[in-house]
């Protein structure tokens, strides 16, 4: 059954209150980032937990509920951001994916499975009993209908 709520801006939130604390601490599992924008009109920090995979010194992410999502018109407007990756903290500056074949090739990245949080959000947005191939097409899935983010990460000094 798939989960009626997951794609309403009050299901994101509660799963930012819910999921974003502990990243705060601990360092991030595979396939999570904590990331932190500006705030568009208030000026102060904002972060929020959420699917990223790593490839070098690039990040992808997905904005599930296209420009219904904050965080997304946060970095249209200051792009500059932090993410956490693992233990250690990035300054990257975010953009919206536009190009055709940067597209193509950011899909292929954000395609695969990044660790065990994949399995856990899979079962939280569908609720279903996430496998390995209906993860997969869950990721084609929303990179597809969302909004892909690519950020990209200065040298640490």
């Amino acid at each position: 059954m798939t989960n009626p709520f997951a794609m309403s801006r009050t299901f994101h939130r509660i799963g930012h209150v819910t999921n974003t604390p502990p990243w705060k601490i601990l360092p991030t599992p595979g396939g999570l980032a904590l990331v932190t924008v500006t705030g568009r009109k208030s000026g102060k920090r904002r972060q929020r937990a959420m699917r990223v995979v790593r490839d070098g010194d690039r990040a992808y992410a997905v904005a599930l509920l296209g420009e219904k999502s904050d965080w997304v018109r946060n970095l249209k407007a200051n792009p500059v951001v932090r993410i956490k990756l693992g233990a250690t903290t990035y300054t990257a500056r975010g953009r919206i994916l536009l190009d055709a074949e940067e597209r193509e090739r950011a899909a292929e990245i954000y395609r695969p499975i990044a660790g065990w949080y994949d399995y856990a959000d899979y079962a939280n947005f569908v609720w279903s009993f996430p496998t390995r191939g209906k993860v997969i097409r869950a990721h084609d899935e929303w990179f597809e209908h969302g909004i892909p983010v690519v950020f990209e990460l200065e040298p640490r000094p």
